[in-house]
């Protein structure tokens, strides 16, 4: 995905000049946002913004078949293809992942169910995702 300043998630990274809400006295506004690492101002919506694009391009890739529903295989085959640079992960890993995403282990995920589990397990804070592996 191609960041750019007129990006939505230009903003997780960059600082802005200035609010688009201006009530409060600059310091009551600063205090009140939320702020990556190296103290730049982070907006929530731009952040839920964020995981709702990463969790809609991640569906759509991992919904092979185009069905609507992502399937445990679905997702697990996906993820097993070595990347470019020859990285492979671990098949325990990918597994794990698959398991925190579907809770009740039904096998299946449709967009809404996909897109709420992978809001609740890999998190944007800091100016980082963060997905613990292992």
């Amino acid at each position: 995905m191609r960041v750019g300043s007129a990006s939505e998630i230009h903003q997780l990274f960059m600082p802005r000049t200035k609010s688009k809400d201006a009530s409060g006295t600059p310091e009551e506004q600063a205090s009140s946002i939320p702020r990556v690492s190296g103290g730049t101002p982070v907006n929530d919506e731009v952040v839920a913004a964020f995981l709702a694009k990463l969790a809609e391009s991640n569906f759509n890739r991992d919904d092979t078949n185009g069905d609507g529903i992502v399937s445990r295989q679905e997702y697990i085959d996906d993820k097993m293809e070595r990347r470019p640079n020859g990285y492979q992960p671990q098949i325990e890993d990918v597994q794990k992942t698959w398991n925190e995403l579907d809770k009740d282990g039904k096998g299946q995920l449709n967009e809404q169910e996909y897109t709420q589990a992978f809001g609740s397990v890999f998190r944007v804070t800091r100016g980082t995702i963060e997905k613990p592996i292992g």
